[in-house]
């Protein structure tokens, strides 16, 4: 039997697909104008594991119509607080991303399709996050958290080539929804920038240490090319939020 589907797969790659492995949790986010309230897109999350440990996610943002628009591949079993990644815009071309060996990390972008592709190789200072590896970062510093340290770390932006001081403390301990959360606060960590760099808001659940509302600049942009600020709702199955 073994051997037929290995033949198969061979002469026929393109069903590859039906072989592929399954995502062990599926859940989405709603983006709401910051503003205005007003629903703009929504992040659809398919979560990979390996031997329980979460390999990779994969990302596809769809309009408030439901039309895709965008995607996402991130990768977090090599490095899970500095994650190798790839977004993709499909309305204008604009692509961020970066490779990651070791601790040297290749950062790429360009803003529109007929752009060149930016990119920088360098070891970014500790410690460093970026992306999606920020939950891996509060997941992974969640007491000292709790106890309300501010937690500094190194953010990098490959839509800047460069990274940022940055800094993650507790707001507050509270409910969402009926759920324990965590409260927090992140910020630029330079006195200059913060006056003009508003701070994110989120809310982490406390029992799963899942991400249950963010709000702030979306790695997404409007029509012109601007950074979204949103309001983004997670919404999960019952078996992530009670595992």
């Amino acid at each position: 039997m073994i051997r037929k589907i290995l033949i198969f797969a061979i002469v026929f790659p393109s069903f590859l697909p039906l072989l592929a492995e399954k995502p062990k949790y599926q859940y989405f986010g709603k983006a709401y104008d910051l503003n205005t309230g007003k629903y703009i897109y929504s992040d659809n999350h398919k979560e990979y594991y390996n031997n329980g440990k979460h390999t990779h996610s994969e990302i596809q943002y769809k309009d408030a119509n439901g039309k895709v628009f965008g995607s996402k591949h991130i990768e977090f079993d090599q490095n899970s607080e500095v994650p190798t990644f790839k977004t993709v815009d499909d309305r204008d071309g604009y692509t961020e991303g970066a490779d990651v060996k070791g601790k040297s990390v290749r950062l790429y972008f360009k803003r529109k399709k007929e752009d060149p592709l930016s990119e920088k190789t360098y070891t970014p200072k500790s410690p460093a996050v970026m992306d999606g590896g920020f939950d891996y970062f509060v997941r992974n510093n969640w007491e000292p958290l709790s106890r309300g340290e501010r937690m500094s770390f190194h953010f990098i932006a490959p839509v800047q080539l460069d990274d940022y001081k940055f800094a993650v403390l507790k707001i507050k301990d509270g409910e969402w929804k009926g759920r324990q959360a965590l409260y927090l606060r992140l910020e630029i960590d330079n006195f200059l920038l913060k006056q003009v760099v508003k701070p994110f808001l989120l809310v982490y659940d406390v029992q799963t240490r899942r991400i249950l509302q963010f709000e702030g600049l979306s790695n997404i942009n409007d029509e012109n090319g601007k950074s979204l600020k949103v309001k983004i709702v997670y919404d999960y199955p019952k078996d992530v939020l009670e595992p």
